[in-house]
């Protein structure tokens, strides 16, 4: 009788703790419900509008293409929209929404067609309309708008030749000057891959020293270029006949000791204990094209006027061992593992002879330049330049404006020499020449002097 009695008064504590339990899942379950619900709709509710680019040079646009770039770092981009107004009208340029996934960043390229679309040049509205998939605002989103007053201008500046060059020698230069009408906002002549900027001239006209590079093919098109501010572009052909130049082919030995003693130390401590062939190709390949891409940025800005007059002086008494576009072939244990084209003349004199300018200029660079060793290079104006390498002395400083046959230091083998000489090269914009018309006062009579002096 007792026992019974004991199990009767367990029996409410048991179901208490059953009911107290229930009511902790339920709660949990619901704490779980509230805090995912959180979790899910805390970030759907963010309020980060997408940020909207209008790549424009400025406010005049032309033929040429444009880009819009919108950013969205959040719940994701809904739509895009850019229309352009003009004329008491609206034209959809793009629209497009997004409905699968998440676009977080959206580049377009736009490029106008007023006269597809019925539209006069003159002053417009561009607008650019982005908004997310946020639940801000009612479930419509963060919204982004922008507006552009632009003016819409499709009128390509005219282009005039005044003077051009009835032949241009393969690996040569070449001088046309042209007129073109006030708008243009960039000019020059365009071959191949290159471009070589014009300058204006003292009577207005504008000319451009240009180079049929060695690397090109001779079917290339030769172009005047003139450019205005909305991007639209003319084009006018040059006619030339060009004359065929033959350049050499040479073959070089390579042995271990030249790479151990003149090729390792360019890469710098440790490298003669690596593989000779491999050593050589970085050298080669990899130093080769970085040094060259450094005298491109080096002569990518010019003085806008001729500083010279008298032709271009060859160093004196100097003999040439090695011409301008020679091609390379460099043998190692009897295989060939590399080529090369040779961008200037070799120049040998004696030991440590004294390295003159070839005119006057002003020196934009002196210093170690890798294969080339000691350097100095020196801007004339109007995009020419001329190099002088393997120097064992430099005895100027970048800014220092020297006049013809000033020392500016002394033939060594510096670099990736393997004798006492001067590397001389002369380069258009960075683009290498052939050097002997510089030095040659016919051509420049017949090709320069009348178009620079107008």
């Amino acid at each position: 009788m007792q026992r019974k009695r004991t199990d009767d008064l367990l029996a409410p504590s048991r179901y208490s703790r059953r009911r107290a339990w229930a009511k902790r899942i339920v709660y949990l379950a619901a704490l779980v419900i509230v805090i995912g619900g959180f979790l899910y709709l805390v970030p759907r509710f963010e309020w980060h509008a997408p940020v909207v680019h209008v790549n424009l040079a400025s406010n005049v646009v032309g033929l040429g293409p444009f880009d819009i770039e919108v950013r969205e770092k959040g719940t994701g981009l809904a739509a895009l929209a850019v229309t352009l107004s003009a004329g008491g009208a609206d034209h959809t340029i793009l629209l497009e929404r997004y409905n699968v996934g998440v676009v977080t960043d959206k580049r377009i390229t736009v490029q106008l067609s007023p006269s597809k679309m019925g539209i006069k040049d003159g002053p417009a509205v561009l607008r650019v309309s982005a908004s997310d998939r946020s639940y801000w605002r009612f479930f419509k989103g963060n919204q982004t708008k922008i507006e552009r007053n632009i003016v819409l201008d499709t009128t390509p500046p005219a282009v005039e030749l005044v003077s051009g060059d009835p032949y241009v020698n393969f690996g040569g230069s070449g001088l046309v000057a042209y007129k073109v009408t006030p708008d243009t906002q960039k000019s020059g002549v365009r071959i191949g891959r290159y471009f070589f900027p014009g300058y204006r001239m003292k009577d207005g006209h504008f000319a451009a020293f240009f180079a049929y590079p060695y690397d090109l093919g001779p079917g290339e098109r030769t172009v005047i270029v003139a450019e205005d501010a909305a991007g639209n572009t003319r084009e006018m052909a040059l006619s030339y006949t060009l004359k065929p130049v033959r350049y050499r082919k040479s073959t070089l030995a390579v042995d271990e000791e030249f790479i151990r003693n003149k090729v390792a130390p360019l890469l710098g401590p440790n490298s003669a204990e690596q593989d000779p062939k491999a050593v050589f190709l970085k050298v080669n390949r990899e130093l080769r094209q970085k040094n060259e891409q450094t005298i491109r940025d080096i002569c990518s800005q010019s003085h806008p006027e001729p500083l010279w007059k008298e032709p271009f002086h060859q160093l004196t008494n100097s003999k040439v061992e090695a011409n301008f576009a020679d091609q390379r072939t460099y043998i190692y244990r009897g295989e060939k593992i590399d080529q090369a084209y040779h961008l200037g003349y070799d120049l040998a004199v004696t030991r440590n002879t004294p390295v003159e300018a070839a005119n006057d200029g002003i020196v934009v660079f002196a210093g170690d330049l890798g294969i080339y060793g000691n350097t100095v290079v020196l801007d004339h104006g109007m995009g020419l330049f001329t190099l002088y390498s393997h120097l064992s002395a430099i005895e100027v400083k970048r800014g220092d404006k020297v006049k013809q046959k000033q020392a500016l230091g002394k033939t060594g083998e510096t670099g990736l020499a393997a004798g006492d000489h001067l590397h001389y090269a002369v380069l258009l914009h960075g683009v290498p020449v052939l050097p002997t018309e510089w030095w040659d006062r016919k051509w420049l009579k017949d090709n320069v002097y009348g178009k620079l002096a107008g």
